[in-house]
């Protein structure tokens, strides 16, 4: 007999002689997390976090101010307290702009005011996320948030992301948002919130476009030409919010958008289809076999299998969202940012949790353990400034 899905005894009762495979099983209502369940394993994720970074702290001369400007944070920090400037060209301006104008409204400033205030930004904005997300009613009960998305999703490896001076919490906020009014059939309030989400992340433009894609999906009784129109509609709407990168660049007289894809090109060092795919096989000049870039090819492809269960079950604009996210990432020429990346894609990561959930208990327990030590080890190496993206 197949295994079936470790759920509620009461709820295998009551689906009794349904298939395993069948979604209603384990998706049902209870099933899944409740808000106060969702928080307070974030809380513990987010303690569990904060004590490792104290334990860092009194092992070396770092400060919390420092810990938290490590890596791209300080970047975001600079543009926030200071402004662009040409090295900083390639960072997009919503998070930093905002954690200027809260600190701003606090009648706060300098450095450290800032650094808090868009710290505490982060934090809200992951709550405001957890919420949608369990409230969260999709087109299929298959969309919901389940408890083994909730621990894939919160104990992803660079999940400290989100309570720290970086973008992420502020763009899945924008994302969950979009992805909900699209499932509503608010064409226009969904390319809104892509557009906004592609001035926090560049990641945004893909939102965008698998936003677009989803609403003409979705818009089955409209005719062709109306389907279309919406796709171009809502390309356009998010467009004209993500053209107002260039124009913050302007207003603080930095240059437009030529200067901002000048800095952006560095990151990019594919020049060609076949260096494209020797990033897959660790053969670029740049890649080595250590265990750090093993572990990262690794996570890439279990992204890459929860993007093809996504399109399997049918939820094509959020499996176009994460494949787009992904098939980007190779022309760096290295993998190095997966873990990063894969922290925001929380389609994905719920379809990965439901998979675990259906695993023996002898293998399912030991994989989510050493998944939850990766997150342990990455949120270390993050205190201790060594790559944790």
């Amino acid at each position: 007999m197949p295994h079936q899905p470790r759920v509620h005894g009461k709820i295998i009762a009551k689906f009794q002689g349904l298939d395993y495979r069948n979604p209603a099983l384990f998706h049902s209502a209870a099933a899944r997390p409740s808000l106060s369940q969702c928080m307070g394993l974030a809380l513990v994720v987010g303690v569990v976090h904060v004590l490792l970074w104290l334990v860092v702290l009194q092992r070396s001369d770092t400060s919390w101010s420092a810990l938290l400007q490590h890596w791209d944070a300080g970047w975001y920090l600079r543009i926030a307290t200071q402004g662009y400037d040409a090295a900083s060209a390639a960072f997009p301006p919503l998070f930093p702009y905002m954690a200027r104008g809260l600190t701003t409204l606090f009648g706060l400033s300098g450095v450290t005011a800032t650094l808090a205030v868009g710290t505490l930004l982060s934090v809200v904005c992951f709550a405001l996320s957890l919420t949608l997300l369990v409230a969260r009613r999709g087109p299929r009960p298959e969309s919901w948030l389940t408890w083994g998305g909730l621990l894939f999703f919160l104990w992803s490896p660079a999940s400290y992301i989100f309570h720290s001076f970086h973008t992420e919490s502020l763009f899945l906020l924008l994302s969950v948002l979009g992805f909900t009014a699209l499932h509503q059939k608010k064409w226009w309030l969904a390319a809104i919130w892509a557009g906004l989400a592609a001035l926090t992340r560049h990641q945004g433009v893909f939102l965008a476009m698998a936003l677009a894609f989803g609403g003409m999906l979705m818009a089955q009784e409209k005719k062709p030409l109306q389907r279309l129109g919406i796709f171009v509609g809502m390309g356009v709407i998010s467009g004209l919010l993500w053209g107002l990168a260039p124009l913050l660049h302007f207003w603080e007289g930095r240059g437009w958008f030529p200067a901002m894809g000048a800095h952006q090109s560095h990151w990019f060092i594919a020049d060609g289809i076949s260096t494209y795919f020797k990033t897959f096989l660790l053969a670029n000049p740049i890649q080595n076999l250590r265990v750090g870039s093993l572990l990262h090819h690794l996570f890439y492809g279990l992204w890459l299998a929860g993007t093809l269960l996504l399109f399997r079950r049918g939820r094509f604009a959020e499996a176009l969202y994460c494949f787009l996210s992904l098939a980007i990432m190779p022309l760096q020429g290295e993998l190095v940012d997966a873990f990063r990346f894969g922290a925001v894609l929380f389609p994905l990561l719920f379809v990965l949790g439901d998979a675990w959930e259906r695993l023996p208990r002898w293998a399912g327990w030991p994989l989510l353990a050493l998944y939850g030590l990766l997150n342990l080890v990455v949120t270390w190496q993050y205190g201790i400034l060594r790559w944790a993206y």
